[in-house]
């Protein structure tokens, strides 16, 4: 395993003793519940309600179906923490096996689904590539005459994030964790090149260690102790309809490669979205009405019925991302005791599980079970390579 990612951390021959976590998302969430596992004194910060973010606006997709080994990896290594989560955490997850469908509809969408098949095998997880043919027997209520092929991920699925947030604060709650709603950190305080605490909008709050989870607003936190990540924030909207004429009630989480648009059924409606991928930045969540005829249209491409449906709601929100749309995990360049896990690009409620255990892990100075080096904070001096499975 490449060093580069077992010794960032700059604390593993130093005694852990309190641990603030900022941001109460479900990436913030599972790293104070690996922290406190650990016997550690961990208190999570969060400006308004816990889960009320990012996470309040993801659609619970989980899927073992990427371009980066690291991604594979981190998915695999959550799938067990959806499937078991009631043991785990309490609560019902809501984790539904429907798989993930990527239609190709360019020979260039297929080699990558041809290499990107060979990674997924290679790293464990289960897929199937799919021709046209094929295809459409799976998909006979889909319009798919330009479609070459799929990859289909028969262990991906679908889970509740609303449900997954309540859960976790329980349990966080009944380890042990401390929850502080409705706190503003404004900044990272430091003494000697080591972290001393934050500063919050009322006062100082004093930790050795600092892990900064607040999702696109967390390269502002990183600013404050002199670094500057690339991590952006980007508008998405998520749709919902009523019945649709034709779709079964239980689909796969179906992407259109060609366009960039998703959809999977939702009981008796259908909830899609995408192709925004290169939106403008900026942090309104606010539905923006005047973007829907956009994505329906490209939609109705796909599914005709589409336009005979209500769209009955949707939502929208702001998701984090980078420049190879991979997060950030890691020890920060400076100062020590300061760490982050943001810049998921819109799966960071799909890797949440193993990410709050390997940054756990990287605090407490314990050997790590995952190599996430192409992680690192300090990687974008170096040529980067963009993840293929981002829509």
């Amino acid at each position: 395993m490449p060093q580069s990612w077992v010794q960032t951390s700059p604390n593993s021959s130093a005694q852990v003793n309190e641990v603030l976590v900022v941001g109460g998302g479900i990436v913030g969430l599972s790293v104070a519940w690996s922290m406190r596992r650990r016997g550690v004194a961990v208190r999570i910060l969060e400006r308004g309600v816990c889960g009320q973010g990012s996470t309040a606006k993801a659609t619970g997709g989980i899927r073992s179906q990427f371009g980066s080994e690291v991604n594979v990896r981190l998915t695999l290594a959550s799938l067990s923490t959806f499937r078991d989560w009631t043991l785990i955490h309490g609560g019902d997850v809501g984790f539904r096996q429907v798989g993930y469908l990527f239609l190709a509809t360019s020979a260039a969408h297929i080699e990558a689904h041809r290499l990107g098949a060979e990674l997924q095998r290679r790293c464990g997880a289960r897929v199937e590539l799919l021709d046209a043919d094929e295809t459409s027997a799976r998909l006979p209520w889909v319009v798919l005459d330009d479609v070459m092929g799929a990859s289909f991920g028969p262990d991906d699925g679908i889970a509740d994030p609303g449900a997954a947030v309540a859960s976790m604060v329980s349990s966080c709650r009944r380890s042990g964790v401390e929850i502080s709603e409705g706190v503003v950190v404004q900044a990272i305080e430091q003494s000697g090149g080591q972290v001393t605490g934050v500063t919050t909008t009322a006062r100082s709050i004093a930790a050795d260690v600092v892990v900064i989870c607040a999702g696109p607003w967390s390269a502002l936190l990183a600013a404050t102790a002199g670094i500057s990540l690339p991590v952006t924030p980007h508008h998405r909207q998520v749709y919902r309809t009523g019945a649709v004429r034709a779709i079964p009630s239980v689909t796969p989480f179906v992407i259109d490669q060609g366009t960039g648009v998703y959809f999977h059924s939702d009981g008796g409606g259908l909830i899609f979205g995408g192709g925004d991928r290169d939106g403008a930045e900026g942090f309104d969540e606010s539905f923006r009405a005047e973007e829907s005829p956009r994505i329906i249209e490209l939609l109705s491409r796909r599914l005709p019925q589409v336009l005979d449906a209500e769209l009955t709601g949707g939502w929208a929100g702001v998701r984090d991302m980078t420049p190879d749309d991979l997060a950030v995990v890691g020890a920060l360049p400076s100062p020590e005791g300061a760490y982050i896990a943001t810049g998921f690009s819109g799966h960071g409620f799909m890797h949440a599980p193993a990410i709050g255990e390997e940054v756990a892990r990287l605090v407490a100075g314990e050997a790590p079970g995952l190599d996430m080096a192409t992680l690192l904070p300090t990687r974008f001096d170096s040529a980067l390579r963009r993840e293929p499975y981002v829509f």
